[in-house]
């Protein structure tokens, strides 16, 4: 979507020229405005060391990086959340946040950022006034502050607020992108708590509504070697997949990040904001601009909507999008709604809406042969290829799993034939204990349901456990119990044994039914216990469908959402000119 990163390398150059801020603004500062941050060293006390390589903000150099991160399509409207860096380092990953809301209209900016000095106690803090900017003036938002501050909570006023890069850094963004809108800051503590964050995100609850944006203001990894980032950045990533804020407790602080208690309140207030599900757009580190490899900061940007299939077509290229759905079965009761023209347009339209034109890799459930079939088991799965392979390409199929029982309904004849069209029409087959590169990652697949065909032995596991594949690799099972969209222990024990081996994620099929949350084994690992349906013929009262989108960053880090998606065959079914 986007070009990405077209100012790397050189913005920190760039960077080291900055003029004062002071100096973009001819007209005298307004009484209250707090004046803009300097690197002089403040009274009393050292810089934080985050702020030893700062530069000042240098409207040159971020019009540049604004510039080369304007999306080469239209930005989604709608957008409810952002997760940027507040390194200015890294300013072209702050403009890629703020581009992705830029098509929305908002009447307040609510700004989580930590509190890097120490300045603010044990709960959060606030302002009021406005802040001198080098693209101009940011009210601070006197009505919401207001509020926080007479509730009698955990927040307070905040002594200096020039002094907080986690808010100057991302002022001036706010400035460019949303002229005259007002911004809460809320700069949490860094010994806060759980219970804190939770109580910190009730307050701010009340101050939600429809064109309200939150802004999280959150540098990831500090101070850690780049094969020790990118293991943290991993572990946080899973958590993100999760959407728990919960979960923030179990990352530490800085290792994983300087901000949890701004994670934990964003993910909090997201969920009360339709929910609102994130995406993660960017995944680098402080070496990709210039810095030391040993000393690595790391950034990560989210974007959040209440619709996730919005997002699905937000990317850019620097980073690889594949999607892992459930069953697909193009024969028996499908045929009729395919041989509809209209209706399979119609279908073909809603997956791109999901899949944002990224290939994909589903779980074929059933045997796929040239012409009509006569004398197949009544219960069989055949599909005739005319229809199955031309569907498959239109729905960007690059992979059918075929460690499933359907697939050996005809035996091992009917499995070699259908291997034989999917490859012949430039579509992988991946069958049993095979491991296929789909370019962003490896995919393992394993049958664990016994019917026909083989299941995963015990030896099979331990292989997959030693799979000899470059990083990330996900195990794609077919597995647990039908109509569920629960794991049971069973299913939860062997994604944690697959966490513990190395496994960046874990996706399952079968149960026709999709889970409506992503788990975590290990503390780490992602995984879906069910993507449910991607296109067979069972109607919604029994049936749910959702994808796994998977976005892979140039550090190899991986980031995983879960996308729930229509069903299918209803959408075709039901469908009249």
């Amino acid at each position: 979507m986007g070009r990405g990163g077209a100012v790397r390398g050189g913005i920190g150059a760039v960077l080291a020229l900055a003029v004062g801020c002071g100096a973009a603004s001819a007209e005298p500062m307004s009484p209250g405005c707090v004046p803009p941050p300097s690197l002089a060293m403040p009274a009393g006390g050292a810089l934080h060391p985050d702020l030893a390589h700062l530069p000042e903000p240098d409207p040159v150099a971020l019009t540049q990086a604004i510039a080369a991160e304007r999306p080469d399509s239209p930005p989604p409207v709608g957008v409810t959340g952002i997760t940027v860096p507040h390194h200015l380092l890294a300013p072209d990953l702050i403009a890629r946040g703020f581009w992705a809301a830029s098509a929305g209209s908002y009447d307040r900016i609510i700004l989580l950022a930590p509190d890097h000095h120490g300045l603010v106690g044990e709960g959060a803090a606030t302002a009021r006034g406005c802040v001198e900017t080098v693209f101009g003036r940011v009210p601070l938002d006197p009505a919401g502050a207001a509020r926080l501050l007479a509730e009698g909570g955990p927040f307070s006023t905040h002594p200096d607020l020039a002094r907080e890069h986690g808010v100057t850094s991302l002022l001036p963004f706010a400035a460019r992108f949303f002229p005259g809108t007002p911004v809460l800051p809320v700069v949490t503590s860094m010994r806060a708590g759980a219970e804190d964050w939770a109580e910190m995100a009730e307050h701010l609850a009340p101050l939600l509504t429809g064109r309200t944006l939150v802004v999280q203001s959150t540098d990831y990894v500090h101070f850690l070697d780049a094969a020790a980032a990118a293991l943290r950045d991993q572990e946080t990533l899973g958590v993100l997949a999760t959407g728990d804020p919960a979960r923030v407790a179990l990352l530490r602080q800085p290792d994983h990040l300087d901000a949890t208690g701004a994670q934990a309140i964003m993910l909090a207030l997201q969920a009360r904001m339709g929910p609102a599900r994130g995406v993660v757009v960017a995944n680098r580190t402080s070496a990709d601009y210039g810095g030391a490899p040993d000393d690595i900061t790391s950034y990560i940007v989210s974007v959040f909507h209440r619709d996730p299939a919005v997002l699905s077509g937000f990317r850019y290229d620097d980073h690889a999008v594949i999607h892992l759905a459930g069953d697909v079965m193009l024969g028996r009761f499908m045929l009729p709604v395919l041989g509809d023209a209209e209706a399979q347009a119609r279908i073909l339209n809603a997956v791109r809406v999901h899949t944002g034109g990224a290939p994909v890799l589903a779980n074929l459930e059933g045997v796929v042969l040239p012409g009509a079939v006569v004398g197949a088991p009544p219960r069989a799965h055949v599909m005739p290829a005319e229809v199955a392979l031309s569907l498959l390409g239109g729905m960007g199929v690059a992979a059918a799993g075929l460690a499933n029982n359907h697939a050996w309904d005809l035996g091992p004849d009917g499995l070699a034939a259908t291997r034989v069209a999917l490859e012949d029409a430039g579509i992988a087959a991946l069958g049993h204990g095979e491991v296929a590169d789909l370019g962003p990652v490896r995919v393992v697949a394993l049958n664990l349901v016994s019917h026909r065909g083989p299941t995963a032995s015990e030896a099979e596991i331990e292989a997959a456990c030693r799979t000899d594949a470059r990083p990330p690799v996900i195990a794609f099972l077919h597995w647990g119990a039908e109509y569920t969209p629960l794991p049971g222990p069973g299913e939860t024990a062997l994604a944690e044994r697959l966490a513990a081996c190395g496994f960046a994620a874990v996706v399952g099929t079968h149960s026709h039914q999709a889970s409506a949350e992503v788990e975590l084994a290990g503390g780490r690992m992602p995984w879906v216990y069910s993507t449910g349906n991607f296109l067979f013929d069972q109607r919604s009262d029994r049936a749910s469908g959702a994808l796994v989108e998977v976005r892979v960053f140039e550090r190899g880090t991986m980031a995983l959402r879960l996308l729930p998606i229509p069903n299918l065959f209803e959408m075709g079914a039901h469908w009249r000119p």
